[in-house]
């Protein structure tokens, strides 16, 4: 046992919780991985969107990998952002805003779409039209895109997110290592501190991102 810990019996749990939040964290990153790869394989299948899965860097740093998942997101919001403006073109107004109107029932909107799939790149079958109304005109799969996207930007920026290899555990290490002596103490209550409002926020926010996309993917025959 070092000084340290002698001076500070509580030091060991504090490092202890740390490793944890972290773990946390890395599990989150994890899980939007996996659930954005699912995403991705029924978009190529059933709307013939020209994505690539997305790979961890386990060597990386949280913010490249949090930039990465990003970007796919990004990609994706922008091609369901291009077919609902082939479909404003298309569609007379009225039925375009009855398309965006939350009260009217997924049937109508199915129905109003086959009148125009033929003429929409990505909206041929209905599993895709159902896809696209899930998740471009849900307003709970908004919500939680924007939700995710906002909350991994943020751990992107905080310390944690440019330490290398955090997610093999490296970035703790080194972040446990670097707080030594007497300052121990307060060091690792504001790291406690920072983990534990970065996972408070990215945990929900992550099961409720796979949550929504499995709903979407379940719709699948």
């Amino acid at each position: 046992m070092s000084w340290s810990d002698i001076l500070y019996p509580d030091n060991p749990a504090r490092r202890e919780k740390v490793v944890r939040l972290h773990q946390e964290l890395i599990d989150c990153i994890e899980l939007n991985f996996d659930t954005t790869n699912e995403l991705i394989g029924v978009l190529k299948s059933h709307c013939q969107f020209k994505l690539h899965p997305i790979k961890m860097n386990r060597n990386g740093t949280v913010r490249e990998n949090c930039d990465v998942f990003l970007a796919a997101i990004q990609s994706i919001q922008d091609t369901l952002q291009a077919i609902d403006e082939r479909l404003k073109r298309e569609l007379e107004p009225d039925l375009y805003r009855k398309l965006h109107d939350f009260q009217e029932p997924d049937a109508k909107k199915m129905q109003i779409l086959r009148s125009v799939a033929t003429a929409v790149s990505g909206l041929a079958g209905t599993v895709a039209m159902g896809i696209f109304i899930k998740l471009a005109l849900s307003q709970v799969a908004t919500r939680v895109l924007t939700q995710t996207t906002m909350v991994l930007a943020r751990i992107g920026a905080s310390v944690i997110g440019a330490m290398a290899g955090a997610l093999l555990g490296v970035g703790v290490d080194l972040i446990l290592s670097a707080i030594l002596g007497a300052v121990e103490r307060d060091q690792l209550e504001a790291k406690i501190q920072e983990l534990e409002k970065l996972v408070s926020e990215f945990k929900p926010a992550s099961h409720e991102y796979n949550k929504t996309i499995i709903k979407v993917t379940c719709m699948l025959p």
